[in-house]
């Protein structure tokens, strides 16, 4: 059963653009994870986990005595992450459909969970990370990061760059969804019960061929966009057809969505 609040594609048709996502933010993401405690040995859950980017970059840290398990809703996603992790000759690694409210993990059986650009597309994003804290052990950390899409910027700026995020953002909010929950995580951290979370922002700016991850998005959305009222296809077309060309400009950055880190223990 596929994710029918999940916005954009997933399977093979999102791979690329997952691949272009993760070679801009996997620094940043391998950072956060050595700041908040991952180990070797440590038994981990990547939440959301896609094709496995960010789950074998985890199984690399934990090595053989430890183990990470990837949960996925998409069976398009599931498809792709298991090949590549035996390809990969990862063997402490397990992928299993699941939904982020509730993965069928075992309760109190974890060290780390981990998620990335997850909640941005639930309906209940609390009610997610209560599912993940339930999955802890006491002690265990809970690590997130998410996007805020109403901090990205174009330099020089660009009316088709701003139209591009205004699109997804009201897309995401005619869903019940939050494009720019990043801001919110501290205190729904708290909500969730961990008092006193740990919390940083970075905002990469982008060049070359990663700039693509926004008009690769656009496409992706553009049908839902039009079906939900929010442009026409001329409209959508001719702003793919311009972030396309901003992105091929070697003068022009593209400062893409603000990404809250944060991480508390149970």
């Amino acid at each position: 059963m596929e994710n029918k609040e999940y916005t954009l594609a997933t399977g093979d048709s999102g791979a690329y653009r997952l691949q272009i996502l993760n070679k801009i933010h996997q620094p940043y993401t391998e950072f956060l994870l050595a700041r908040a405690g991952l180990s070797s040995g440590m038994r981990v859950a990547d939440i959301g986990c896609g094709t496995g980017n960010v789950s074998f970059l985890i199984a690399s840290k934990v090595g053989v005595d430890g183990s990470v398990y990837g949960v996925d809703l998409s069976e398009a996603q599931l498809d792709i992450a298991p090949s590549q992790a035996k390809n990969s000759n990862f063997n402490n690694m397990s992928f299993v459909g699941g939904s982020a409210y509730d993965t069928g993990l075992s309760k109190e059986s974890f060290d780390l969970i981990y998620c990335r650009f997850v909640l941005i597309h639930l309906n209940r994003p609390l009610e997610a990370l209560l599912e993940m804290k339930s999955l802890l052990k006491p002690g265990g950390l809970l690590v997130c990061e998410e996007a805020d899409f109403g901090k990205a910027f174009c330099e020089p700026s660009s009316q088709a760059h701003d139209r591009c995020y205004e699109m997804l953002i009201g897309l995401a909010s005619s869903r019940g969804q939050n494009f720019c929950l990043g801001i919110d995580l501290y205190k729904m951290f708290q909500d969730a019960g961990f008092i006193s979370p740990d919390i940083s922002f970075i905002q990469p700016v982008v060049d070359g061929e990663n700039k693509r991850l926004i008009d690769m998005s656009l496409m992706e959305a553009r049908n839902t966009l039009i079906e939900a009222g929010l442009t026409v296809s001329d409209e959508v077309d001719e702003i793919i057809f311009q972030m396309k060309e901003l992105a091929e400009d070697n003068t022009t950055l593209f400062g893409i969505p603000r990404v809250t880190q944060i991480w508390g223990r149970k």
